[in-house]
């Protein structure tokens, strides 16, 4: 009797009191209390706008000459790799005043990410450009003032006005700057092809190092290294969080859940055991599988986007490589056979309201029979507000 009371204790100290207070403003966690929309946009502006201003800090502390397009020392063995942007305006005052930067941003963090590695022998060799894909090209200040220190490259010449919907036009784009790293950068084993409202973390280039080295130039499965795959059509480095949840169709789901859950068990018993009396093994069991239980509600009400940040903290090695979910294409790393394999799909199928490119990609993946893989926890933040397809202020986080 006395057992149960404590672990009805347990429930309503950390579902009534502890977590509502943790947890009111994490995204995606069960506890968490939607913000007023209006306040909402107005937190992040505020957060985009500290962001501009030490990207336009740092680069007016550069010299006004190009920096070299292919980063420092690297080793013989160094993999290759075109980083490419691809960047549209955003806003140009047809919904408010606001210039939200997106690619200052981007730039910014990729270009002093890079500059930290120069100092040391590296087994990437990273050439990053711009894919300006605006249409109106001339009038985009934003792009022609980083050009001085990034290589840019630009779908148009003059004002193009596109007949075609507003997904056509952004697949077309994207095969564009797909086609236009691999024929500018024909050294590039890979294309790693972002948009400029997708921000990187400081450790994105440990984790694609690290992917490359154990996934895509060969694969390392129980225990021992295989050649180098030849169906990988992509690897994801971004998913929404809201679809990053236990409850999923995707299969590591659901055993990562119990996983957790049962690990967590087992320290709390451990720790029940040290300070009370357990007399038998089934005392033992009954508790592990009570606070089993207990834990995997833990689990659900944290949200698997905030438990798996543990990877983070530890190390490239510990991040997840899973076949990959449908949706979304913010930041996507081709082979440059397979580069050139989705250029070409694309080109072959027309995108209509409904049916975007990720959907094409989704065909591709299924008529190819190819192999597609997420690398978890996410490596970019999407801080795209100001949405260019839809021409309105969305919810980022949504995308």
């Amino acid at each position: 009797m006395l057992f149960g009371r404590r672990i009805a204790l347990l429930y309503a100290v950390t579902f009534l009191l502890i977590f509502p207070v943790l947890f009111h403003n994490v995204r995606h966690s069960l506890f968490y209390i939607p913000v007023n929309k209006t306040v909402l946009q107005k937190l992040m502006k505020t957060e985009n706008s500290q962001r501009i201003a030490q990207a336009e800090n740092y680069f007016s502390l550069l010299n006004n000459s190009r920096v070299i397009e292919e980063t420092g020392a690297h080793s013989n063995y160094a993999i290759t790799v075109a980083l490419t942007i691809l960047t549209v305006s955003r806003n140009r005052h047809k919904i408010d005043a606001y210039e939200p930067k997106y690619l200052t941003q981007a730039i910014w963090k990729f270009h002093s990410l890079l500059e930290k590695r120069r100092h040391y022998r590296q087994h990437l060799r990273i050439f990053m450009s711009i894919c300006n894909v605006d249409s109106d090209v001339h009038s985009y200040h934003e792009s022609r003032a980083l050009s001085k220190f990034v290589p840019m490259f630009s779908r148009f010449n003059a004002t193009h006005f596109s007949l075609v919907h507003v997904l056509e036009k952004e697949k077309q784009d994207y095969v564009f700057c797909l086609n236009k790293s691999l024929q500018i950068h024909k050294e590039a084993k890979y294309i790693f092809l972002v948009e400029d409202d997708a921000f990187p973390t400081d450790d994105v280039f440990d984790v694609l190092q690290h992917v490359l080295q154990m996934h895509t130039e060969q694969s390392f499965v129980r225990g021992e290294f295989h050649s180098q795959p030849s169906d990988i059509a992509f690897v994801k480095f971004y998913h929404p969080e809201r679809l990053l949840n236990f409850i999923s169709l995707q299969p590591e789901r659901l055993p990562e859940l119990f996983s957790y859950a049962a690990l967590l068990a087992t320290l709390l018993t451990f720790v029940c055991a040290l300070t009370r009396a357990l007399e038998t093994t089934g005392d033992i069991l009954r508790l592990w599988s009570k606070l089993f239980f207990f834990s995997i509600i833990v689990m659900l009400v944290c949200g698997r986007a905030q438990i798996s940040e543990w990877r983070r903290f530890a190390s490239p090695f510990f991040y997840s490589y899973t076949p990959v979910p449908s949706c979304c294409t913010p930041a996507m790393l081709f082979p440059r056979p397979a580069a050139l394999l989705t250029a070409s799909y694309l080109n072959k199928h027309t995108c209509s309201k409904n049916f975007g490119k990720d959907s094409v990609l989704d065909m591709m993946l299924q008529e190819m029979q190819m192999r597609a893989y997420l690398v978890q926890p996410n490596t970019f933040t999407h801080i795209g507000m100001y949405s260019a397809v839809r021409e309105r202020i969305v919810d980022p986080f949504s995308v």
